[in-house]
């Protein structure tokens, strides 16, 4: 055996693990799994309701923001979609009481919950500082609301009211909204305030 190699080995997986001595990767499921849970309780304080689905909560976008940014896009996009995948199987009785059609159903699961979540890991996408991390949030939540609105379009066409009646793409935007706007000023008020304290954590 090479002694030479043997150090450099060894060298390497020191270099592998945190200042903690656990795994990053062990260490950046963790934290994920943390987000995840944490998304999911905000998600259950709910400043107000949107009859078919949508809501004003306590910041839970906010849990799934950081982890793309502290990770980066691919990371931060597995997390999303696993809470998507999450919310929708606890969302799934009140879906189906809706009455919609099994392709209305299908494109609202995709749309809804599975690419509208999953784009709420890109948060990360534009690298790290100040700018970087209010231009990502923004642009995760935008391609978030972008996927509520194809889904409004594709799948509740037949709950438009009348009054919006030959306007379905201006309704789903409003609808939208109408919840996605207020949800997304409570996180970026929320993540300004913290950046400096736990900037560390999200850009070492």
């Amino acid at each position: 055996m090479n002694p030479q190699s043997d150090t450099n080995g060894s060298a390497k997986r020191a270099e592998r693990k945190t200042n903690t001595g656990i795994n990053p990767n062990v260490l950046r499921l963790v934290e994920s799994a943390i987000m995840i849970g944490l998304a999911l309780v905000l998600n259950m304080i709910k400043i107000y309701k949107l009859p078919l689905g949508g809501s004003v909560t306590l910041c839970s976008m906010l849990p799934i923001l950081l982890i793309g940014y502290k990770y980066g896009p691919k990371w931060g996009m597995l997390t999303g979609l696993a809470y998507g995948t999450v919310k929708l199987l606890i969302s799934l009785g009140e879906i189906l009481s809706w009455g919609l059609t099994p392709a209305a159903l299908i494109l609202s699961f995709i749309f809804d919950y599975l690419l509208a979540f999953t784009a709420l890991g890109l948060a990360g996408i534009y690298g790290k500082g100040l700018k970087r991390y209010i231009g990502g949030m923004f642009t995760a939540v935008l391609l978030r609301f972008a996927f509520h609105v194809v889904a409004g379009v594709t799948s509740y066409a037949s709950w438009l009211p009348k009054e919006w009646k030959g306007h379905l793409f201006l309704y789903s935007v409003a609808y939208n909204g109408s919840f996605l706007l207020p949800d997304f000023i409570i996180c970026l008020i929320v993540a300004l305030l913290i950046y400096k304290p736990i900037r560390k954590f999200l850009e070492d």
